[in-house]
């Protein structure tokens, strides 16, 4: 995050600017230093839970595509038992 934006959500929020040693006002560079930690923990996060989604997903299409395959097997099973019980009932 550039430091204007972290200058106005700081001011936003009411932090004030300070008198820095060079004569001019504004944030010590401990604010900046602190505003990137926060926002490299949130990325991490993110990162972090992005990948168990995308596991979560891998895994549930991995779930559907075998209940799909059994869909079929049962489908198959069950037209060969009526084609068996035809057979019974014409034979």
């Amino acid at each position: 995050m550039d430091k204007e934006r972290i200058d106005k959500m700081a001011l936003a929020s009411g932090l004030e600017h300070k008198k820095l040693d060079d004569g001019s006002m504004g944030f010590r560079p401990y604010i900046y230093k602190l505003v990137d930690m926060v926002e490299s923990a949130v990325s991490h996060e993110y990162d972090t839970q992005r990948k168990k989604d995308q596991q979560d997903l891998t895994a549930l299409r991995q779930q559907v595509q075998n209940l799909a395959g059994e869909n079929i097997r049962l489908r198959a099973a069950i037209g060969n038992a009526r084609e068996c019980l035809d057979e019974v009932s014409n034979g």
